[in-house]
Formats: C-alpha cells, structure tokens, sequence
C-alpha cells in the first residue's frame, strides 16, 4: 500500500509538473506573439529559407536566391558564393536545422491551405509567409527554451523560485526581444544550451545516465554549428562530462554526430570550418587594444543604448548567485554551473574586442542574449540561498526592494520595446546609422529605450498630425544647407557617384502648427526635409530624407540631418528640398514665402573600374565559328553602379587572343545584365561565345565593359583569361 502511495504521489507530481511546463509555453507563446511584427534582419534571412528551398526546389543550393529580390532589399551579404559556384548561407546553418521539423509543417500547411500556389520563394508575395513563419519558429523555439529552463530550474529549486528565474528569463531580457522575435542565432543556441544543462543535471541524479548523456551531447554538437562562438560552451561540457563521468562519457561524445551537418556544409561550400564568415570578414573581427576594450566593455555594460545593466539590471543578482555556485564547485551540479559560468565569462570577455560590439541593428545589448541562460540560473542560487524568500530584517529587506524595482524595470524596458513598433526598431539607422556614428550609442537624450518609450506612447495616445487644421497650419523655411563640417552650400556640390553625404538642413518654423521631430517616433506625421534629385529631362530619379529632431513650436528654429546617396549615374542634377509631414502630405503651398532650397549636384569625376568573374562550368575546347552559352557569375567591385539600361550600359564581352596573347578578335559577342548591378553585388549570366574562325591554341578574355567609355580590362583591373583549344568541324 505504502509503495503504491508514494507511486501515485511521484506520477501526480510528474502531471503537475507537465501542467505547469504547458501553462508556461502558452503563456510565453500568446506574450511573444501578441505584438504582430517580426523583428529581425537580413542575418536571418537564408535559414528561414532553406527549408522551404530543400522542400520545394529539393536542393540544399541557394542559387535561386541570387537575383531574388532580397539583392534588392539589401540582403545580399547574408549569402556567400561558395567555393564550389553555388551560392550558400554567410552565417551557421545550424537554426536550420534545429527549426527544420516545424519549417516541415509550415510547408505541409501552405501545400493543403493553399494548395502551392504561393510557393514561389523568390518572389516578393512569399515575403510575407516568410517573416510570419520566421517570427512563428522564433515563438515556439524560445518558449520550449523557457520551459526547459523551468524544468531545469526545478530540478534544483522550489516551484516559487523557478517561477521567478523563469518569469525573469523569459520577460525580463532580451530573450523576449531577441530571441522570440526573429530567427537570430542566439535564440537556437540559448535552446541548445539549456538542454544541455537540463540533461546534464538529469543525468546527475538518474541512474539512467548513458540516454541523458546521450542527449546533452546531441545538444552540445549542435551548439558551434548555431552560433561559432557558442563553442565555448561546448568545450566546457565535453571538458566537465569528462571529469565527471569518466568512461560513460563516450555516450556524450556518440552524441556530438550532431555536429556533422554544419561541418560538412561548411566544408562542401568553403572547403573550411569556419563556413560564410570566411567570406564575410575582410579584416580581423577582434580587435585586441586598450581602447577597443575600455569602449566595448563600457558600452556592453552601461551605455544608454547597448548596456545591459541598463537593459536588464536584474542580471546584477546573477553576481550574488554566482559567488555561492563557486562556494559550492565540488558538489556535481555546481561543478556543471561552474563549468558554463566560467565560458559564460570568457564569451563576455571575447564580445569586449569584437569590432562590432553593439551588434548592428538590434535593440538593446544582442550579444549578451547568449549568456542569457546562464545568468538567470544563477539567480536561482541568489533567491534561494541569500535573502529574497528566507532570511528577514531591514538589510533584507532593502535588498527585496531592489531586486523588485530591477525587475519592474528590466520587465517594462522589454515590454517598451516589444510594442514600441516600427518607428522604435528604426532608431538604429535614424537620422545617422549607429553603424558608421557609435557616438549615437553614449547619448542619453534619444537613447533606444527614449526612443521606443516615446512610439508606444504616441501609439496609445496619437497626436493631431492628421488633422486638416494642423495639416493647414504647417509652414517653415529651410534657411540654409551645409555638409558635415557646417560648410555652406550655395549653388553646387559636386561628388562622385553613389557616394554618401552628411547634410544638415536649418529650419524655421513660420507657422501654427508644431512640428514633431524623429525623436517623437510617429507612425506618421514626423516633419522631414524631402528631398529630390532631377535629372536634365526634370524627371525625379531619387527620393532622399533629412530628419528633422525635436519638437519644434511656432517662430522656432530647428536642425535636421541624415546621410544622403547620391545617384550612381553620371552627369548634373538639381536637388530640391522642401518640407513634409511624412506619410500625411506636403507643407501647403504658400506663394509669398519659397520654403523650398534647390541647388546643382554635378557625378561625375574618374570611375574605378573594377571586376570579378568566375566561370561556373569549365570548358577546354570549342568548334570553330560555334555558338556557345557559359554560366558565369560576374561581381560589380568598381565604385559605381552598373546600369543595364542607359545611355552607356555595362555588359559581359570578351577579347579572343592568341598564346602570344595578340589580339584576334576585340569585339566580342556581348551579354547584357539583366538589370542594374549594384556595387559589391553578383549577377549570374549565360555568357554567349563565338569560338574564332580559325583553328588553333587561344586564350578567351572575359571581361565587363561599359559601351561608349570603356573596356574593363583596358583600365588596370584584373580579367578572366582561360586557355581554349578551337578545333575543325
């Protein structure tokens, strides 16, 4: 009777264990979902691909992607040519993988509800499905990564503390807004690592040791493969099973054929183990100086914009947590704690020279979302063996307080940017891209956070910007244009083509109406500098923005900034700027006050002509007189956009020479692009080749040239010579 008690007691707490488990998933599904939006980049873009590329083109090559539209959109440095002629993933193919089961379903759901019709990948229409279903697998992954930390967390701690650490994780930084919102490595890899943790901990106190083992070791292969640098914690689990286990660590090491995959692709692709970074990095991406360093850590920590303990100070109680782990090293699971802490330090330390240290365009510290896992586990340590639940007094319970109010804030500083909306995520490339202006990153007035307060706000409570009597009452005069130095521009710039520019723009406000600057985050409404270039034919070619900034009352002056690109063809323009509520209308038009600014943009200047071509399919030999059609695959590497359709077009051509390398036929058949190639970016071409009359020994010469101005290979750049063999008919 008494075995059958406590046999009914252990399965009850197993199913209220489970019940919470799916409460919890639920919960972190419906808060990750409800705000609408994906929130990601182009880093994400081909593993929320290759699945449905696999599926529906049966090809793990992504070459159908290398005129799609996400050329276009900007994307084209998410995919690397591989060594191989086959175009492939820049970044690790491991959320792929990992996300593959539920890309199945999604594809099975889009061939049923709407019977393949929209299945057409590179088209613009699947854009839509693609980011639905990105932001979908990001939802599902991250909630199974929370509730796996709850279970891990109660594998050592009450059902109260798990509670907190779990609610902490998952709300509290930017594991909601990172990792649930878009496809971004660090979200698999987080979920990577805490399976580890959570079979390794399992395996501590089962005697059902070999399958945990087993299955950490699955995750641990897994880990390099979705994010490189998560390779740290790879190394400190097969180090730890090792000293653990003894012998029985083998069965983590038959685990780690989980890494195969990502090897092998890497090595098909790039003949390397680093895979498309190899292609992605032209300079050391650490940078190992004093400097470096002192802003890196500075900035990851405490800058306005990037630091996390500005984003996420209830991490600060992670320190505490750590300090009783180190107490408690020799005890098996502590010693496992330490072992992650320790690479968790050393991958902290690693984002502390890394050039890029503020991750691109994110929101808030992204980097640190990796460590993410670990930190709030030890938080676990913090609540359950110092003060929170246990111990009372005025000390304490000063301590409680800041513990809650870093809660609060860590939770509303994620919840702001959740639901902050478009406007919020567009803080990194506005007015100036915190790319190329890190200075933006110590500013304490228009910070991130400021910024996406103030888009939630004016989301809840709209201004009157499309009001007819505040649209009538919009007026202003742009007094004066300058560079980024504050030189006056009177009449005329002239630049190279396709160059950028800092131009600031001083304003007046002449009229009843205030205007809302960029800092005010409007979904529409915000008073911006429009301007627009015209070509000789006074046709509009190009649109560009000057942000204005603050709140601007009647009879007020005001400031506004942006980087402008030039055309890329040359020859003169006029630019015109005049002033708009964006996404509302145009100052109305008053005919005794000219509140626009023209003046002459002359590109033009000496052009770099520069070119790569790399033919795809190798040929020795060719019939006299024949036709042929070669796939190459040509880069634009001058400083200028290749134009299709122009006066002077750019096409592929080619010279025949003899093995004296004499001339035998200049003017070759020409390949014309089939649209504008921009610089840096790759065009794939079935290049036509008429084999010379004569038989004999030659070499073929591809080469780019723009008609009417010049050969490519006549202008010291290097040139695709290939030796053929013509023979007789």
């Amino acid at each position: 009777m008494l075995k059958l008690c406590i046999k009914n007691k252990t399965k009850l707490r197993s199913l209220v264990l489970k019940n919470n488990a799916l409460v919890i998933f639920l919960i972190c599904i419906a808060v990750y979902l409800a705000n609408g939006v994906t929130r990601s980049s182009g880093d994400s873009v081909p593993n929320t691909l290759l699945a449905f590329n696999l599926l529906e083109n049966h090809t793990l090559h992504l070459d159908a992607f290398r005129f799609s539209y996400f050329v276009d959109k900007g994307f084209s440095y998410a995919f690397a040519e591989g060594n191989n002629g086959h175009l492939s993933s820049t970044y690790p193919i491991g959320s792929a993988i990992v996300t593959f089961p539920l890309y199945l379903l999604f594809y099975l759901y889009l061939k049923l509800i709407y019977h393949g019709d929209i299945i057409n990948l590179i088209s613009p229409n699947f854009e839509e499905h693609r980011l639905f279903f990105e932001k979908l697998a990001a939802t599902i992954t991250t909630a199974g990564t929370v509730v796996i930390f709850y279970l891990s967390s109660r594998l050592k701690f009450s059902k109260r503390i798990s509670f907190v650490s779990t609610f902490i994780f998952a709300f509290a930084t930017n594991t909601w807004m990172t990792s649930s919102q878009g496809l971004w490595q660090h979200g698999i890899s987080n979920l990577a690592l805490i399976s580890c943790i959570f079979c390794l901990l399992k395996a501590n106190h089962t005697s059902h040791q070999t399958k945990w083992l087993l299955l950490a070791g699955i995750a641990c292969g897994l880990l390099p493969g979705i994010r490189p640098t998560s390779s740290l914690f790879s190394i400190a689990i097969i180090v730890y099973s090792i000293f653990t286990y003894r012998l029985k660590a083998v069965f983590l090491f038959f685990g780690l054929v989980s890494a195969i995959p990502s090897l092998a692709w890497n090595l098909y692709y790039f003949g390397n183990l680093s895979g498309g970074y190899s292609k992605m990095f032209h300079e050391p991406p650490y940078l190992f100086t004093l400097n470096h360093f002192m802003s890196a850590f500075l900035g990851t920590l405490i800058s306005p914009s990037r630091g996390i303990l500005i984003y996420s100070p209830i991490v600060l109680f992670s320190f505490p947590g750590a300090c009783h782990v180190f107490k408690l090293r020799f005890n098996k699971d502590e010693k496992l704690i330490t072992c992650i802490t320790i690479s968790s330090f050393f991958l902290l330390l690693s984002y502390f020279f890394y050039t890029v240290w503020w991750a691109g365009h994110s929101y808030g510290p992204r980097f640190i979302t990796d460590i993410m896992p670990v930190a709030c586990y030890l938080i676990n340590y913090f609540l359950n063996n110092q003060f929170f639940f246990k111990k009372k007094g005025t000390k304490n319970n000063y301590l409680n307080l800041i513990f809650m109010i870093f809660f609060i804030f860590s939770l509303l500083i994620q919840f702001t940017g959740a639901f902050s909306g478009i406007p919020g995520f567009f803080w990194n490339g506005i007015p100036l891209n915190v790319d190329k202006y890190q200075s933006r990153l110590w500013q304490i007035r228009d910070s991130q956070i400021e910024r996406n307060a103030n888009a939630l706000f004016h989301k809840i409570i709209k201004p009157c910007t499309r009001n007819r009597l505040y649209i009538q009452g919009l007026s202003g005069i742009i007094k004066q244009v300058t560079d980024e130095k504050g030189q006056p521009i009177n009449s005329i710039i002239s630049v190279q083509p396709g160059s950028e520019k800092v131009l600031k723009a001083y304003l007046e406000n002449i009229g009843t109406s205030s205007w809302y600057g960029y800092q005010s985050a409007l979904e529409k409404g915000e008073t911006r500098v429009r301007g627009i270039f015209y070509n000789s034919n006074n046709q509009g070619v190009k649109e560009v923005r000057l942000y204005v900034s603050d709140m601007t009352k009647k009879h007020e002056t005001a400031n506004a900034i942006s980087t402008i690109s030039f055309p890329q063809e040359t020859g003169t323009y006029k630019l015109t700027f005049d002033l708009i509520a964006e996404g509302v209308d145009e100052f109305p038009k008053n005919n005794n006050i000219n509140s626009s600014y023209t003046f002459t943009v002359i590109v033009g200047g000496k052009r770099h002509f520069s070119q790569e071509i790399q033919v795809l399919k190798p040929f020795k030999s060719g019939k006299v007189r024949e036709i042929v059609k070669i796939p190459v695959i040509v880069k634009n590497t001058s400083d200028f956009m290749w134009q299709n359709a122009s006066a002077h077009p750019v096409n592929l051509a080619y010279h025949w020479l003899n093995t004296s390398d004499k001339v035998i036929v200049f003017d070759g058949e020409r390949t014309p692009l089939p649209k504008n190639v921009a610089v840096q970016s790759f065009q794939k071409l079935n290049a036509t080749i008429k084999f010379p009359d004569q038989p004999g020994k030659y070499y073929l010469a591809l080469t780019m040239v723009q008609e009417g101005v010049a050969w490519f290979s006549d202008q010291n750049t290097t040139f695709l010579k290939i030796p053929v063999e013509v023979v007789g008919q």
